[in-house]
C-alpha cells in the first residue's frame, strides 16, 4: 500500500525544521561573536598596557636627553667606585675601575682597577671577554664569567634608559606603585625574549619611575637565584644627557622590599667621545 501525503502536509512540517536550524545558526553565531568580542577586549587592553609601557620609556628618555643625543656618543668612559659592606654595616674595601666603552659601531670594553696588591683587567672586544690579573688571563669559569657580566652589566646599568629600546626586550606597564621609602612611582616590567644576549629569557627587572619627570627611582630584579633591589640615589648631567652618579644595591625580598645594604657604586669623571687607542679592547698588547 502506498501511503500518500499531501504537499500541504510537507509544506507544513518544514518551517519547525528550519526554525530550529535558525535559531541554532543563531546561537552559534551569537557565541563567536561574543569570542569575537572578548578577545577584541584583551588584544585592546594589552595594546593600552603596551602603549603606556613604551610611552613611559619614551617620556624617561626625553627626560634623560633624547635617543637622537645618546645615539651620536660613540665612547664613554668613567670612573666607577665600588664600596662593598658585611651584614652588618661594616665597609669592607673600597675598589675604583676605570671604564672605557666604544658604544658604536659595535660595543667593546675596558676595565681595570688594583685590589689586594694586583692589577685587574676585563676586555671584551664585542664577541668574547677575558680577566687578567697582573698580566695573565684567568681560564677557570668563574674568571671567564666574570669578565662577561661585569663588562656587559656595568655598560647596560649605566646606559639606562636609554638600554630599554633594545631588540629583544618585552615592557609592561603595571600602574602606580609605592616604594618602601613611601615615593609613589610607575611600575614598568622589563623581561627579554630567549636568545636575546646571553640572558635572554633569565632576568626579570621592575622599573620605578618619578610619576613627574620619569627619572629612575628604584629597580628591582629577579635573577632565577635571589633578589636585588637598588635606589638610585644622584645623577650627573653630561653633554646634555642624564646619567646615574650614585645607587645603592640591596638584597631583597619577593616583594621587592630592601633588606641589606651590599654595595653603593658611584660614577665620576664621566665623558664622552673620548679618543681611545683600538689596542684597548685586544690582547695584542700582552
Amino acid at each position: 500500500m502506498i501511503l500518500r501525503i499531501q504537499t500541504s502536509q510537507i509544506l507544513k512540517k518544514r518551517p519547525s525544521v528550519f526554525f530550529v536550524f535558525l535559531v541554532s545558526f543563531l546561537i552559534l553565531s551569537c557565541k563567536r561573536d561574543s569570542k569575537k568580542e572578548t578577545e577584541a577586549i584583551k588584544s585592546e587592553k594589552t595594546n593600552h598596557e603596551l602603549n603606556r609601557a613604551e610611552k613611559l620609556v619614551n617620556d624617561a628618555i626625553i627626560h634623560a636627553g633624547g635617543m637622537e643625543n645618546w645615539t651620536t656618543k660613540k665612547t664613554l668612559s668613567y670612573t666607577k667606585t665600588i664600596q662593598s659592606y658585611d651584614s652588618v654595616g661594616t665597609l669592607l674595601r673600597t675598589v675604583a675601575q676605570a671604564h672605557k666603552y666604544q658604544l658604536r659601531p659595535t660595543f667593546k670594553a675596558n676595565m681595570r682597577w688594583e685590589q689586594n696588591g694586583s692589577s685587574h683587567e676585563i676586555i671584551n672586544n664585542g664577541k668574547q671577554a677575558w680577566k687578567l690579573v697582573d698580566g695573565e688571563i684567568q681560564k677557570d669559569e668563574a674568571s671567564v664569567n666574570t669578565a662577561w657580566n661585569s663588562s656587559f652589566g656595568s655598560h647596560y646599568m649605566t646606559s639606562m634608559p636609554f638600554k630599554l629600546k633594545d631588540p629583544g626586550i618585552l615592557l609592561e606597564y603595571m600602574g602606580i606603585d609605592t616604594l618602601s621609602n613611601k615615593k609613589v612611582v610607575h611600575k614598568l616590567k622589563v623581561t627579554y625574549e630567549k636568545g636575546t644576549g646571553s640572558s635572554g629569557g633569565m632576568h626579570t627587572w621592575l622599573y620605578f619611575l618619578n610619576t613627574e619627570n620619569f627619572q629612575f627611582e628604584a629597580n628591582f630584579l629577579n635573577h632565577g637565584k635571589g633578589y636585588s633591589y637598588t635606589e638610585y640615589d644622584t645623577f650627573s648631567e653630561v653633554d646634555a644627557l642624564t646619567l646615574t652618579k650614585e645607587r645603592k644595591n640591596y638584597t631583597s625580598n619577593e616583594q621587592n622590599e630592601p633588606l641589606q645594604l651590599k654595595t653603593i657604586y658611584s660614577n665620576s669623571n664621566i665623558r664622552f667621545d673620548e679618543e681611545l687607542p683600538v689596542d684597548l679592547f685586544t690582547l695584542d698588547k700582552q
